[in-house]
């Protein structure tokens, strides 16, 4: 191994991007303090970091395990001053910028000194290649980030060059800069030793997380034996990642999912020693590819337990779906690993989980996380994780009707001994909720209560594009001892149609009692109309009675 201090004045060599690598992600933020830190603000000699690298003896092939992001970008900026220095008449100058683009090889042949392990069209096409080809286009997710890196670089080299007397003095000046630029290199003659400094960097500080270390694993035993530039591990792996980060939901994310997915299938592990765990099972190929098999297939359940909208539910399934909405809605995450578990015993086995359990355990987390979490905002300690991920783990090994029948009864009657007392409950109900044009937080909270109220109370009322009413009006705040408590109170809240809404408007209670007498008691929860007044009094028995019902009926944990 060697370590040294260098300028990117010395030889050069062909850099390759291994296919463990992450693909190339800088974004405008990365690109602008790349060009204020390196380009614009500093002088020749400015230190970028670390690069780690390893080759074989006598190889002039240097594969990069840490700092392709920073050499591609560096390769990019090259690119973008030898075609400025070529579109200003100054060719020579642009063909010894080119030179560190590319590199004749033994054979007399032109090659790219950054070259990506995989194919990587427009990146040797459309901004290495001398000139770019301008009819290739960026394909893929990386091609499209480089596609807009380089298009943020050429703007700020034209701006500048547009600006000055001498741009050709300016080129040349952040040609020498990038030339300068200082590394600490640290280089290994083997493959392996590599793949565990990877690793170690970890430790250090680095910017690497458990997807990262987890893909540089399974890829050292994956390596391929023929066409890498064909390389199926590569692409079920990004597939797999892709399927998690293309959400853009910040429950979903990708080693939160590799953790969820351990938990799911092993003893539980804390995230700091995720990976520890994982590659103390994973040690020969035929363990790489069960793992990388299934991450690929769990991802899918993963998925669909935290995004419900991405499936196609049947119509015996629509109570799943209702629940797993309304763990979605509260921002509940610690029963992922035994949601992933219940849908891939419902979907994917042998002996398929029959719906009527996986409805039971759904709603009775729904309900346990209504009354638990959102309403009385009680702390769950790392015993509850630890029970879901041992409920999730046995559901995994039981492979009987009878067997996951019986865990997940004990399961559910865990939760059932978790809830809050029914005094604290309808305490905590009556006050718990607030919502008016100002205090916006609770809206979504406060609408999966009233529809849940209404789905159950009264079956068959038409619940979309309802819009929540106000029974006291907002313009009471203030007047007679009338608070935002009083008004925001979901004793004091009603769903009901935008038509009826805007009859409604801001009437005084007795008008709009007579509306909802006519127009409205499929919406009546509670009585209001049989009320001949209304105001903070009646608002807090209101709240009290749906706390009430809410604990003995509609979010019932039974004993």
């Amino acid at each position: 191994m060697t370590r040294n201090s260098r300028s990117l004045r010395g030889k050069i060599t062909y850099y390759v991007i291994p296919r463990f690598q992450r693909p190339y992600s800088w974004d405008r933020a990365n690109l602008d303090d790349f060009w204020r830190d390196v380009v614009y603000d500093n002088v020749v000699g400015y230190f970028i970091g670390p690069m780690v690298a390893w080759r074989d003896e006598g190889s002039s092939w240097c594969r990069l395990v840490d700092g392709q992001q920073r050499l591609t970008t560096i390769a990019i900026l090259f690119s973008v001053i030898r075609d400025a220095l070529r579109d200003l008449g100054e060719n020579n100058l642009a063909d010894g910028v080119d030179r560190y683009l590319e590199k004749r090889n033994r054979d007399n042949e032109l090659d790219y000194t950054l070259q990506p392990e995989v194919d990587a069209p427009y990146l040797n096409r459309g901004i290495l290649k001398n000139p770019p080809d301008t009819n290739v286009e960026p394909k893929t997710e990386e091609e499209k980030a480089l596609f807009h890196a380089a298009q943020q670089i050429r703007s700020l080299v034209s701006e500048e060059v547009g600006k000055r007397s001498n741009p050709v003095k300016w080129l040349t000046e952040v040609r020498d800069k990038m030339l300068g630029l200082k590394v600490i290199w640290v280089e290994h003659d083997n493959e392996d030793d590599a793949y565990i400094l990877f690793e170690t960097l970890n430790s250090r500080g680095r910017d690497l997380e458990v997807a990262d270390l987890l893909k540089n694993l399974l890829f050292s035993h994956l390596r391929s034996t023929g066409n890498k530039k064909a390389d199926s591990v590569r692409d079920e792996w990004n597939t797999m990642r892709s399927f998690i980060e293309g959400v853009g939901s910040p429950a979903l994310d990708v080693n939160r999912f590799i953790l969820h997915w351990w938990l799911s299938r092993e003893d539980y592990v804390a995230q700091r020693k995720l990976f520890r765990a994982i590659k103390s099972k994973v040690r020969t190929r035929p363990q790489a590819e069960t793992t990388l098999d299934s991450l690929c297939d769990d991802v899918l359940y993963y998925r669909y337990a935290l995004d419900p909208s991405s499936r196609n539910w049947g119509i015996e399934e629509a109570e799943v779906r209702r629940s797993l909405e309304a763990l979605v809605e509260f921002r509940i995450i610690q029963p992922a690993p035994v949601l992933l578990s219940l849908l891939r015993a419902r979907f994917d086995d042998s002996v398929r989980l029959k719906a009527s359990p996986l409805i039971a355990t759904l709603q009775t987390i729904e309900r346990y996380h209504f009354q638990y979490t959102i309403v009385s905002q009680l702390s769950s300690s790392g015993g509850v994780s630890e029970m879901y991920a041992k409920a999730a783990r046995e559901l995994y090994a039981a492979k009987t009707a009878d067997k996951r029948a019986g865990l997940l009864k004990e399961f559910r009657a865990k939760l059932v001994e978790r809830r809050p007392s029914r005094e604290q409950f309808v305490e905590d109900f009556s006050t718990r909720f607030m919502l008016t044009d100002i205090s916006t937080r609770d809206s979504k909270l406060v609408r999966y209560a009233l529809r849940t109220f209404l789905r159950k109370l009264k079956p068959g009322t038409n619940l979309e594009d309802l819009t929540i009413e106000h029974i006291m009006s907002q313009d009471h705040i203030g007047v007679a001892g009338v608070t935002k408590q009083h008004v925001g109170s979901i004793g004091n809240l009603l769903l009901v149609s935008e038509e009826l809404n805007g009859k409604l408007a801001n009437k005084d209670f007795s008008a709009k009692r007579e509306l909802l007498k006519s127009n409205g008691q499929p919406y009546d929860i509670g009585g209001v109309i049989d009320k001949t007044e209304w105001g903070p009094d009646q608002i807090a028995d209101r709240a009290k009675m749906l706390g009430k019902l809410a604990y003995d009926d509609l979010w019932r944990l039974p004993v």
